[in-house]
């Protein structure tokens, strides 16, 4: 009965340390899977951030593409005033003026 009870218990060692080594592999998988996504994760932060900075430099220079065309249209427009009324004084206007309560005023950007 003791013998029975020794071999039982030599089984269940045996078993528990197939158990350890199944869950050491996946242990090491799970961290080498974990290593991996950060890589991913780091350069789609990369990526990101490349992203982003081609966007702003891309969107500053459409802003400054229909800034140009809307500051051309603006000083065509007063050449055409200034040519049927020679007599108007244009220089005070420009793009960067706007009209607050009857008043020529400087625009303020934010």
């Amino acid at each position: 009965m003791l013998e029975a009870r020794v071999l039982s218990l030599r089984d269940r060692v045996f078993e528990l340390e197939e158990a350890e080594e199944e869950s050491k592999a996946k242990i090491t998988g799970l961290e080498r899977r974990s290593t991996n996504l950060e890589v991913q994760l780091d350069r789609a932060k990369a990526e990101f951030r490349q992203q982003a900075k081609r966007f702003e430099e891309a969107e500053a220079d459409l802003t400054g593409d229909v800034q140009d065309v809307y500051d051309e249209g603006f000083k065509d427009a007063l050449a055409q005033v200034a040519c049927v009324h020679p007599e108007v004084d244009t220089t005070p206007f420009s793009t960067s003026n706007l009209v607050d309560n009857g008043k020529i005023v400087t625009r303020v950007f934010p």
